[in-house]
């Protein structure tokens, strides 16, 4: 399953709609990386850059949300830590040996799944606020 970017998506907010779409293309480098059998190199780096424009992202949002007071910034970081504590966990299982099936159904799992819900739910209650203030 890929990620498709769609309108409905957009948080109104163009530094963080452009790093999501990032993501999306990344996620999706890996999900075909993963599943095509590409060789273990090009996953770890991959899953490296990921990784790094992660942490990225979430700094992104979480200054905007402390810049502008936002009062859900303890829930939503709660959100983010939690999907980079499972995200370590696959990127070590990723980076040990090549992916099983368990492994591909968690990636997709937390990869595709939580960032289009995350997406769909946490961010576009930030971007309503955002938009109130920006």
């Amino acid at each position: 399953m890929q990620l498709r970017w769609t309108h409905d998506l957009s948080v109104g907010v163009e530094e963080i709609d452009s790093q999501h779409k990032e993501l999306f293309k990344m996620i999706n480098n890996l999900d075909a990386a993963i599943k095509n059998g590409k060789p273990q190199k090009e996953i770890v780096r991959l899953i490296g850059f990921l990784d790094d424009y992660v942490v990225e992202h979430f700094g992104t949002e979480e200054r905007y949300m402390t810049a502008h007071d936002y009062a859900d910034y303890p829930y939503h970081k709660k959100k983010h830590e939690w999907f980079i504590e499972e995200f370590y966990g696959i990127k070590s299982k990723l980076e040990s040996a090549a992916p099983s099936v368990e492994v591909i159904g968690l990636s997709n799992n937390l990869l595709i799944t939580w960032f289009s819900n995350h997406i769909r739910t946490t961010d576009k209650s930030l971007g309503s606020f955002l938009a109130s203030r920006l």
